[in-house]
């Protein structure tokens, strides 16, 4: 299985942006070079500063995007071998699925739907769990604690995956990407995804990004409102990535707009101080 972690290629358009290809280990310079499918070079991926942010207590995490829905009461705990040499999850990511990920969520009516605190401010977005069951399922499984990933020392676990996270990636009228467990765009969970639901993205677009492979856990959210809304308006990603929702754009737009270096991670980080799943009218 390809461990790699895939990152979203930028439009030509956007002046100074360039192709983002996955990296073949994490924390590993890569020297600009050519993309074979497009001839635009690569970032160099540096280290960058040290984030030695650990994630607040809930009641300091800031504004609760997600008032009048269902909370999640929390997960339950999953029994996983840390020692595992595959995938805890029997068939992999296509068999991780929505029952599994919300075991002991209220059955409720609402829309599936998620909070992100950001140091920013905050994001709503809906989920589509009927066009993308797969990449639903395992957003909310990694961000609940009910899906294994790898962590850090290479064992399987459960948590909060996505809480204290940094956006790594932002440009504006592009896209602001995060979920990478390294920041570097060069991480992920320890499993790929398979492709469901590439269709056309608008502003607001949630979707995971891809290479060669759907990433695990790194996913963008779009701020290109399109390339007929003004000259600095680029267009937005290609229909060639799993969409499974729509966010609310404020919070994303002004995290796309923060000072960022050469390689467009922030200079100073902004973090997903807490990512809550719920249901909501």
């Amino acid at each position: 299985m390809d461990h790699r972690v895939a990152l979203l290629l930028a439009p030509a358009a956007i002046a100074g942006l360039i192709a983002v290809v996955a990296c073949s280990s994490a924390k590993t310079s890569v020297a600009d070079e050519p993309d074979a499918s497009t001839g635009i070079p690569e970032p160099v991926v540096e280290a960058g500063i040290e984030d030695t942010y650990v994630p607040p207590p809930p009641e300091d995490a800031g504004p609760d995007p997600l008032v009048g829905c269902t909370k999640d009461p929390g997960a339950p705990a999953v029994v996983v071998n840390p020692s595992s040499a595959t995938d805890p999850v029997v068939g992999g990511a296509a068999a991780f699925t929505l029952a599994k990920a919300l075991d002991g969520f209220p059955a409720t009516g609402g829309k599936l739907s998620v909070g992100i605190r950001t140091e920013n401010g905050t994001i709503r977005c809906t989920l589509d769990e009927v066009a993308a069951p797969i990449s639903v399922a395992n957003f909310i499984g990694l961000a609940r604690g009910t899906r294994p990933f790898i962590d850090d020392k290479g064992k399987w676990k459960t948590g909060h995956f996505y809480d204290g996270l940094i956006w790594h990636r932002v440009v504006p009228h592009f896209v602001i990407q995060g979920g990478d467990p390294d920041g570097l765009g060069t991480g992920g969970p320890g499993y790929d995804l398979v492709k469901e639901n590439q269709i056309t993205e608008t502003f607001g677009t949630l979707a995971m990004a891809a290479s060669a492979e759907v990433s695990g856990s790194q996913f963008y959210i779009v701020v290109s409102e399109g390339p007929d809304a003004g000259p600095e308006a680029g267009a937005p990603p290609a229909a060639d990535y799993n969409v499974f929702g729509t966010c609310e754009t404020v919070t994303a737009v002004a995290i796309s707009n923060v000072p960022r270096d050469r390689t467009d991670s922030p200079n100073t980080p902004v973090h997903m101080t807490k990512v809550e799943i719920g249901r909501c009218p």
